[in-house]
């Protein structure tokens, strides 16, 4: 179970072009506290201890944890702390930017249960991240790392497609880059146009223009690929579907489903290549398939159904779940 709890985009000194969070309120104590007390109370107070999944953590979502003033980001870590103290949750997890991580803001981390330190990357290309205003260089992400990692924390990064300056071949040198860090996990979100925002302003005058779905869902493919041949899970693509967001997006590769997408193709391919590998093969074909992932062999929509057909010239495609499968088998 993670308990999250969202706080604005504020303490950060950068101004990325597809952020649109709102400067400070002057009343951080008072929203801090009630959003504190909505989260617990959602996700722990209507049960007991002994209904409550074994492993518990509270993630701080959508702020630059450690670039908030000292005495604020105290206020929420030993709030959440006291959860801990309870056995009510067992550890944290906040994100970052790589620029707003060192000794001293690591030493005071280190006075709580935090375990996960999250970073948003987003490109390892300097133009990339020169045109979206981040503020940073390959050279922070490489000092943040190795920071995190001395200090035993558990490692994660994030990355985004599509931004400016930004090409099928340089997001998957931000994944080559991503790699060599070796993260315990991974996020990517596509880059979207959404109101109040630079990049919005881009759009409008034509000096920015979104990627496709199709263009998206392809490079995520590949990157989803390599990080799981690599034993790094993604997990998550896309963005989280917070109502004030989806109300705000005008244009870019957002699928409320962007995780079937991709791992529906993923399996396309690789029950492609084992179809071609036949020499002759009948007009009824037979695959088993593990347990769980039936919906991602099938397709979204049953897409991959259709377009094995229409490629193979096959008749009919029947597929059987196995319990004890891994990867797909070709059977007739």
């Amino acid at each position: 179970m993670i308990v999250p709890i969202f706080i604005p985009h504020q303490g950060c000194p950068y101004r990325c072009v597809f952020c649109n969070q709102n400067e400070i309120s002057g009343t951080e104590r008072e929203e801090d506290q009630t959003r504190l007390d909505s989260a617990f109370n959602t996700y722990l107070k209507s049960r007991s201890l002994e209904e409550l999944p074994p492993i518990r953590e509270a993630a701080f979502y959508g702020g630059t944890f450690t670039a908030l003033p000292v005495q604020r980001q105290e206020f929420l870590l030993s709030s959440v702390q006291a959860w801990v103290d309870q056995g009510y949750i067992q550890s944290l997890r906040l994100s970052t930017h790589p620029g707003a991580v060192d000794a001293g803001a690591l030493a005071l981390l280190d006075n709580y249960s935090v375990e996960t330190i999250e970073l948003g990357v987003q490109s390892t290309d300097p133009e990339v991240l020169r045109q979206s205003g981040r503020g940073d260089t390959p050279e922070s992400l490489r000092r943040s790392v190795h920071l995190i990692r001395s200090k035993g924390y558990q490692l994660g990064l994030q990355l985004m497609l599509g931004l400016p300056g930004d090409s099928e071949d340089i997001f998957q040198q931000s994944v080559s880059d991503t790699l060599r860090f070796k993260p315990d996990f991974v996020r990517i979100y596509p880059a979207l146009v959404v109101r109040e925002t630079a990049l919005y302003e881009m759009y409008k005058i034509g000096e920015y223009i979104p990627w496709s779905l199709d263009r998206a869902v392809n490079s995520l493919k590949r990157a989803v690929k390599r990080f799981e041949d690599a034993g790094i899970p993604v997990i998550r693509l896309g963005l989280h579907p917070e109502p004030s967001l989806l109300a705000n997006i005008v244009d870019g590769p957002h699928h409320p489903a962007l995780r079937s997408l991709v791992d529906s193709r993923i399996c396309f391919d690789t029950l492609s290549d084992l179809l071609s590998q036949e020499a002759v093969l009948p007009d009824r074909v037979i695959f088993k398939v593990p347990l769980r992932k039936i919906s991602n062999y099938t397709g979204h929509r049953k897409e991959n159904i259709l377009r094995l057909k229409e490629k193979f010239a096959i008749k009919e495609l029947i597929f059987m779940q196995a319990p004890d499968l891994i990867a797909p088998e070709l059977i007739a």
